[in-house]
């Protein structure tokens, strides 16, 4: 009985991230509105599982449900992005202040070694999509290393849903990375390191606030 109870749930938890990795391929398109049956389709999940998972990426606002009209793939806004940015200010601009009180020097050169890595490929003219590939890694990262020094699961959560957020404003913008852009990225990144390496909470902080401001600039293709 314990199977049978568990089931649906672990059935709509395949639906839930099935959903969400074809809405990050572009399988699936920003705005558009598609029928149960035809969702249910393209992820090759049962109705059920998915009526599941709709009610929880409903709650998460990656979609709406229409009464006799389908389903409806959020599409998010600019001020839903200036919002979420605003989020990661405040989260990040702690987090770094709770890392400077642990960043041993190993850690800090470890980290500047591998931003200045990517650095270094986005000289050599490296293909473009795999100098994005690996800087996204360094990228995503290295936010994740901050957030993780406040230790607060609460605080890990809300910061994951919000990059899946600007993931999704990013994927309706066209967001691309350029060669230019990832080298701007990680020494913006640099400017952190340099302020934790110099012992200054606060020199950290302002960067990695102008980073976070200018990557809001980069999602809004300004």
């Amino acid at each position: 009985m314990v199977q049978a109870a568990d089931a649906p749930t672990k059935l709509s938890q395949v639906a839930y991230q099935r959903f969400k990795e074809a809405l990050f391929s572009r399988q699936i398109p920003i705005g558009a509105t598609v029928s149960q049956g035809e969702l249910a389709d393209l992820l090759q999940v049962q109705t059920g599982a998915l009526r599941e998972a709709m009610q929880l990426l409903e709650r998460e606002g990656f979609l709406a449900v229409l009464p006799r009209s389908g389903i409806r793939i959020v599409k998010p806004d600019m001020s839903h992005l200036k919002d979420c940015f605003q989020m990661r200010r405040v989260l990040e601009a702690e987090a770094v202040r709770r890392y400077a009180e642990r960043a041993g020097q190993e850690d800090l050169a470890s980290w500047r070694e591998r931003h200045e890595a990517i650095i270094e490929l986005a000289r050599s003219g490296t293909l473009e999509s795999a100098l994005i590939e690996q800087s996204s890694a360094v990228d995503g990262a290295f936010h994740r290393h901050m957030i993780d020094s406040l230790r607060n699961p609460l605080i890990a959560t809300a910061h994951a849903h919000m990059m899946e957020q600007i993931g999704v404003i990013r994927l309706d913008n066209m967001y691309m990375l350029s060669a230019l852009a990832v080298a701007q990225t990680m020494h913006e990144h640099l400017a952190v390191i340099e302020g934790l390496e110099n012992q200054d909470p606060e020199a950290a902080v302002a960067a990695m606030d102008a980073h976070l401001a200018r990557a809001m600039h980069r999602a809004m293709g300004l």
